[in-house]
């Protein structure tokens, strides 16, 4: 069942965010043409001076940058409303008549937001690697590349996989734990009877700044645990390996996050549900 409400959640989210994503590339192939026919040189010094390419330059990025900023906005924003509007109103009443468990509603809203936020990421990449286009070769950047993990091996002395390894884990549990925060927050809000966008808004406030506070205290627990580090600078390798730590460190945390907001969202759907 957690399947078919995976597939029913993409087809209703795709009607909105696959015109986003065409109106996306057809924005970056305009921008391309106009810096390819009106300004070649543009990732140089010499940049076109004529008044008509300026504008059109200028109209094209306005609208490349807008789009950007309203594809990020409207995926965080179609998972707030798809979690809230499908299980908190009317058609909670709907939702929750289904032979599903109140973990698969959860988990199968989660799933789709990552896809949709990896799937923004990932268009959002290729149309800076379409303007970029012309500006290197690919040798310039295989060898870029290869220089990059050289370097990085002969000053830190560990492989540039594993730290963009990390990384990528650290990303990918921040992103379903933010996600996930959402969601518990709106949970609590519809704990109150009146106001409960405004109880939701509130409860997310109030656990961004406790975890704040909860982050700095680990922070300068962490900095005094290196402090040797921390005042001597020491060296690369004692850097990066306080690097690590602080990197994985961060991740399992994160990961402790997402499972105290998923089970506290679905012990308030479950034990506590108050739909509209």
């Amino acid at each position: 069942m957690l399947g078919k409400l995976i597939k029913h959640e993409t087809r209703a989210t795709s009607r909105i965010f696959l015109p986003l994503y065409g109106a996306l590339l057809i924005l970056t192939i305009f921008t391309k043409l106009a810096l390819a026919f009106g300004a070649p040189d543009f990732f140089t010094d010499n940049v076109a001076t004529n008044p008509i390419i300026e504008v059109v330059l200028g109209i094209s990025f306005t609208l490349y940058f807008i789009a950007v900023v309203a594809l990020s906005v409207m995926t965080l924003v179609m998972i707030i409303q798809r979690f809230y509007k499908n299980l908190f109103t009317d058609e909670g009443y709907l939702m929750f008549s289904l032979p599903v468990k109140t973990w698969e509603l959860v988990l199968s809203k989660l799933i789709v937001g990552l896809i949709w936020s990896a799937v923004c990421t990932l268009m959002i990449v290729i149309s800076f690697f379409i303007l970029s286009l012309g500006s290197f070769s690919m040798m310039d950047l295989t060898q870029g590349i290869s220089l990059a993990y050289t370097e990085f091996y002969s000053t830190f002395g560990t492989s540039l996989n594993v730290f963009i390894f990390e990384t990528m884990m650290l990303i990918v549990v921040s992103t379903i734990s933010s996600i996930l925060m959402i969601y518990v927050s709106i949970a609590i809000g519809q704990l109150f009877n009146q106001h409960r966008i405004v109880a939701s808004f509130g409860a997310y406030i109030v656990i961004t700044i406790a975890l704040q506070i909860i982050g700095s205290i680990l922070m300068a627990i962490f900095a005094l645990g290196n402090l040797d580090i921390v005042i001597s600078q020491g060296n690369d390798g004692e850097a990066m390996q306080m690097i690590h730590l602080l990197i994985n460190g961060s991740t399992l945390c994160n990961v402790a996050l997402c499972i105290g907001f998923y089970l506290a969202t679905q012990y308030i759907m479950k034990n506590r549900l108050n739909l509209e």
